[in-house]
């Protein structure tokens, strides 16, 4: 199973537009299986119309507990927290807030009798479901917490194992944004990673950000300029860095209004602009499959 990831480093940019089109050429013809690694704000689902088969909690991190009946309210919890977790009440004259808590374990190893246990603590759930394009692993990454990059190892891993398992053609994985440990998680282990662009400064800069991660990893990487017709100039100055770091530039999209009217109605853009964009896609999914060895 050859390995596809996604990438951006930056947010919209049309990377989960670029993957959900290409998991709707592709379905045509191999099995795919899909992860969408985008678990701060995962947005695959609204394009592929998912349905949930089966749901887990994601535990990370850690809470800090206090035992009321042992505490000998010395205080000394209080005075280690850099947080202003440990608070006081009339009911609790020392407890600790779980929205405040950084799980640092400070006032565990300070508290004189042991009175403060560790629980750990559940940040978010993940998803198995299916879609018309293939089996869809995702996530939901409650707001303010951590550990990012860890459920993303963890949707990367089941998605890979489920795919070996059934021996899929292909995992395509819409990555998350950025450059932070998220990508990083992405990055590791897969074949080729497809960067989408768009032909701006920061699209420019943020490119060449996270084509550094990928050569850190050794996976090659191909480029798609999306609204390529927004500045020429740009695009000119990014196939130029392009042609000098070997990043084969597969593909163009043109900037196009009826794109967003068309992810209105929860499909991919094959299948909504179909005449339009088919080609586009296509050629896409070719190179891919090109530069994949598929």
């Amino acid at each position: 199973m050859k390995e596809i990831l996604i990438i951006s480093g930056k947010g919209g940019t049309g990377k989960t537009t670029v993957t959900a089109s290409l998991a709707d050429l592709a379905a045509q013809k191999y099995q795919l299986v899909m992860a969408d690694a985008d678990v701060d704000a995962a947005n695959l689902e609204i394009l592929v119309n998912p349905t949930v088969e089966k749901e887990y909690a994601f535990m990370a991190g850690n809470i800090a507990v206090i035992d009321q009946d042992s505490c000998t309210l010395c205080g000394r919890c209080a005075q280690v927290c850099h947080f202003d977790a440990v608070r006081e009440t009339d009911d609790a004259p020392y407890y600790i807030d779980p929205a405040y808590c950084e799980g640092c374990l400070s006032c565990v190893h300070q508290c004189p009798v042991d009175a403060i246990k560790v629980h750990n603590h559940q940040s978010g759930e993940w998803y198995r479901s299916k879609s018309p394009y293939g089996p869809l692993f995702h996530a939901n990454l409650y707001p303010g917490e951590e550990n990012s990059g860890k459920l993303v190892t963890v949707i990367k891993e089941s998605a890979r194992a489920f795919g070996e398992d059934s021996c899929k053609d292909f995992l395509l994985i819409d990555g998350p944004p950025g450059i932070g440990c998220p990508v990083t998680a992405a990055l590791n282990g897969v074949d080729i990673a497809v960067i989408v662009s768009e032909p701006t400064p920061t699209g420019f800069h943020d490119m060449r950000r996270v084509k550094a991660a990928a050569d850190f990893f050794h996976i090659p990487t191909l480029l798609v300029i999306n609204k390529h017709d927004l500045n020429l100039k740009m695009e000119d100055t990014m196939r130029k860095y392009a042609g000098e770091k070997n990043i084969p530039v597969i593909g163009v999209i043109p900037y196009d209004e009826h794109i967003v009217h068309a992810q209105s109605l929860y499909q991919p853009i094959t299948q909504t602009l179909h005449a339009r964009y088919q080609p586009i896609f296509q050629q896409l999914w070719e190179q891919i499959r090109l530069h994949i060895g598929m």
